[in-house]
This record gives structure tokens, sequence and C-alpha cells, in this order.
């Protein structure tokens, strides 16, 4: 009897407010995928709700917010158009896709079209509230603008 190959585990940071983010990730937790993945919303990074670990603990806010990372459990981050290659690689059936993409005039090409879709996602896409499943709704005022009088 031979024992299950243990899975690489890969730690996936995205952004939680990026409709095509959120796809994304219910579409990778749906695919089979030779790795062990988890999803951490940079949001819950920044809030500090998660505590950031190495790879992710010398990313400065502003590179954090701009791009995808991805994880391994040395510490190395693959960013960008390189963590979504990592993720396609491990993924049976786009792993060919992978391999185009680290090409060397294809992998220029993927960089430059990762950083239009990442700047313009919300624009493009579109932004929401949700994250994990939970959305939040805007707070209603009331009419006239004032606190509710008590009764």
């Amino acid at each position: 009897m031979s024992e299950k190959p243990q899975l690489m585990r890969l730690i996936v940071v995205y952004d939680g407010e990026c409709n095509l983010c959120l796809a994304t990730v219910d579409k990778l937790r749906k695919m089979p995928v030779r790795a062990e993945l988890t999803f951490v919303p940079l949001q819950k990074l920044v809030s500090g709700e998660t505590k950031p670990w190495p790879g992710i603990d010398d990313v400065p806010l502003s590179a954090l917010s701009a791009q995808l990372h991805v994880t391994d459990e040395a510490g190395k981050r693959y960013s960008g158009v390189d963590g979504v290659l990592k993720l396609l690689s491990l993924i049976p059936s786009m792993s060919g896709l992978a391999a185009i993409g680290r090409l060397p005039g294809f992998h220029g090409i993927s960089r430059l079209l990762y950083r239009l879709v990442a700047r313009y996602r919300y624009r493009l896409f579109g932004r929401t509230s949700c994250s994990d499943g939970v959305c939040s709704l805007p707070r209603r005022t009331p009419e006239g603008g004032g606190e509710h009088d008590s009764p």
C-alpha cells in the first residue's frame, strides 16, 4: 500500500472586494488542484484580522493591494502574473497554459495584460462589499439626516 503524496500548501492573497477575484477564488475552490489552497482576502490583512506570515510580512500595503500574491510553505512569494501561472500550473487541465505563459515572449505580454486588468479591475468587473460570502449593506440615513428619536 502506498501513501498519497502530501500536497503542497499555498496561501493565496486576493482582493475580497473585486468581483473578478471573488469569481476566480470560487472557481479555484471547485477545480481539481494539485495543492492545498488557503484563500485570504487582503482586507483581512489590512484590518489586522489575519496576521502576516513569511513571504507576505514584508510586502508594502500598496504592493499588497495592487496584485494577487501566492506564498508557499517556505515563504516564497509569487506575485501578479507569476502567482496566476503558479496556480494554473497546479490545475491539470490548465498546466499547458501556464507553460505557454512562462515562455519568454508570452511572459512579458502576460505581465502587461495582468497589470492592466489588475489596475482597472473595479471598472472592468465591479466592486463588492462581500468577502468570504459575507456582504455588508450600506447604512441607511434616517430621513432628515439625523438620529432616530427615542420613543
